[in-house]
């Protein structure tokens, strides 16, 4: 017999924040009653909340990978291309990451 887990799994940052931005969505147009705006919201919530950790943990990733040989961070300016948010100079940063 196979078991199902309880718990859900975690949505991938880019799924969590798209759904939070539909949310925003949902509660800004005004067409939700007062208990599903209030759901939409504790729900936005967590959504944002969870989006915060994972950009958390994903800096202290950078910095952990970009620490000195002194074990200092070396924290250096990183240009992002605004159509595409992509990094700009990656050929430098994926040299100081290897």
């Amino acid at each position: 017999m196979e078991k199902k887990s309880s718990a859900k799994a975690k949505p991938s940052f880019e799924k969590a924040l798209e759904e939070l931005e539909k949310i925003a969505e949902r509660l800004e147009d005004g067409s939700l009653g007062l208990e599903e705006s209030i759901a939409e919201f504790e729900r936005g919530t967590r959504l944002a909340r969870y989006c915060r950790e994972k950009l958390d943990e994903a800096e202290r990733r950078i910095e952990i990978l970009q620490k000195g040989e002194n074990g200092s961070v070396e924290k250096r300016a990183v240009r992002v291309k605004q159509d595409t948010g992509e990094i700009d100079d990656d050929e430098d940063m994926q040299g100081s990451l290897l």
